[in-house]
């Protein structure tokens, strides 16, 4: 690698990507690779559970030629995954590292080269994270982007896996009736069919002659 080769380095959970259908996950992309311009090569992080039997996201990277960093789930899982990449990258010549995060975390980037960003217009970017960013390219929202905090969690987008809904209270509380409702019915039945059963084993005896 050259020293002014540009390697870009997307966080896909910071950039609310993650969670998205493909369609608009390949929009928002590129967006991104069309912003960044000439790179030397792409990688992208994100979450993963290692149960999961698919991996919707790693289709749509390979179309777009960004090498997919899938980790599993944990404390700022996919900001290592990259600084890693960084360092690895750092140590063949590349100097220049165009972070697709708000993150403050990639502001250890700065000790490794030029740092540009590439953010959604009205997402903030942690202080520190700005200080030593050389540029920020703030490019126009696309479907879902995030504008809230980075390190919150995103909000449910018709264009994002819909999540499971939760019963409501008055849900739950309507089971609770039902279910004590069900007990009840049963406990009687249960003492109707012993009585029955007594009955039958045992008849009553009539009035006793003297």
């Amino acid at each position: 690698m050259n020293a002014d080769d540009r390697i870009l380095l997307l966080d896909l959970e910071n950039l609310g990507s993650a969670r998205l259908r493909p369609r608009p996950l390949r929009s928002r992309l590129e967006a991104l690779l069309n912003a960044a311009g000439d790179i030397h090569h792409a990688v992208a992080a994100y979450a993963l559970p290692d149960v999961a039997e698919t991996d919707p996201l790693a289709s749509v990277l390979a179309e777009l030629r960004v090498a997919p960093l899938r980790v599993t789930p944990g404390a700022d899982a996919a900001e290592l995954a990259l600084l890693a990449h960084a360092r690895h990258v750092h140590t063949e010549g590349g100097r220049v590292f165009l972070v697709g995060s708000a993150d403050g975390r990639f502001a250890e980037l700065a000790t490794l080269g030029r740092v540009e960003l590439f953010v959604w217009d009205g997402q903030p970017v942690a202080a520190k994270l700005a200080d030593v960013a050389h540029d920020i390219h703030r490019l126009a929202r696309t479907t879902g982007a995030p504008t809230d905090d980075p390190t919150g969690p995103e909000q449910n987008h018709p264009d994002e896996e819909p999540l499971t809904p939760l019963p409501r209270p008055a849900d739950r509380h309507g089971s609770v009736l039902v279910r004590r409702l069900l007990i009840a019915v049963a406990a009687g039945v249960g003492i109707a069919l012993g009585q029955r059963l007594v009955d039958f084993v045992v008849p009553p005896r009539g009035p006793q002659r003297r």
